[in-house]
């Protein structure tokens, strides 16, 4: 039989296997996840998931003051949460990729049903 402490040592490499080269990404990861947890990030982020919208769009989607907005939309595309680009006067903001979409909408999923 072995012993707790046999089985915590075990456990422990078999996570060092697993998570080793995995710093990075778990950094990554953890910087996401914070950055989407604040409740006006999630607004901004339910609005974009119709699709790409201006920031106008989303200051009236949202309720929050454009001087807000513009921050959020940064930090949020300063993580890869968001992309934009600007065509004339106007910057589009949407989801970077697809997976971050179905991340979203797992969140959503969880806690808006």
């Amino acid at each position: 039989m072995k012993t707790s402490a046999s089985k915590n040592e075990i456990l422990k490499r078999e996570l060092e296997q697993l998570f080793g080269e995995q710093d990075a990404n778990i950094e990554t990861a953890a910087q996401c996840l914070k950055v989407m947890s604040h409740p006006a990030r999630l607004r901004i982020l339910c609005a974009l998931r119709e699709g790409e919208q201006t920031v106008q769009n989303l200051e009236y989607y949202t309720g929050i003051k454009q001087s807000t907005l513009s921050q959020h939309l940064a930090l949020l595309k300063s993580r890869g949460v968001l992309v934009s680009r600007r065509e004339t006067t106007y910057s589009f903001y949407s989801f970077s990729n697809d997976q971050i979409t179905q991340l979203f909408d797992l969140i959503k999923e969880v806690f808006c049903t």
